[in-house]
């Protein structure tokens, strides 16, 4: 058996936004630790997002609808949510789902 990789959450606010490094599995369980760094660093009044999702190894629904809750929420609120894409087999939910099609994906922030 397999054993899944803890999940981790970094993040930092810096000049040019706020950055959330996540590891492991995007899951039910994670998930509200995710939405409580997000609301602390736009709390700093961060005005870019970003979500560097390439450590995960799994992304269930509660993780997408998550994700794609933080986009329409940047848009009603004025604030830049992007998203650094996540490996295989991660990516898969989101091409599944055609989320990678409306989801603001980028292949390394800008400096």
């Amino acid at each position: 058996m397999i054993q899944a990789a803890p999940f981790e959450i970094h993040s930092e606010l810096g000049a040019d936004g706020g950055r959330v490094m996540l590891t492991g599995e995007l899951d039910i369980a994670s998930v509200p630790q995710v939405e409580e760094v997000v609301q602390s660093l736009l709390a700093k009044r961060a005005s870019r997002l970003v979500i560097d999702l390439s450590g995960l190894t799994f992304i269930d629904s509660s993780g997408l609808r998550m994700l794609i809750g933080l986009n329409d929420r940047a848009e009603q609120e004025g604030w830049t949510l992007a998203l650094l894409r996540p490996a295989e087999p991660s990516l898969s939910v989101f091409q599944i789902t055609g989320a990678d099609d409306n989801l603001p994906f980028i292949e390394e922030p800008s400096p």
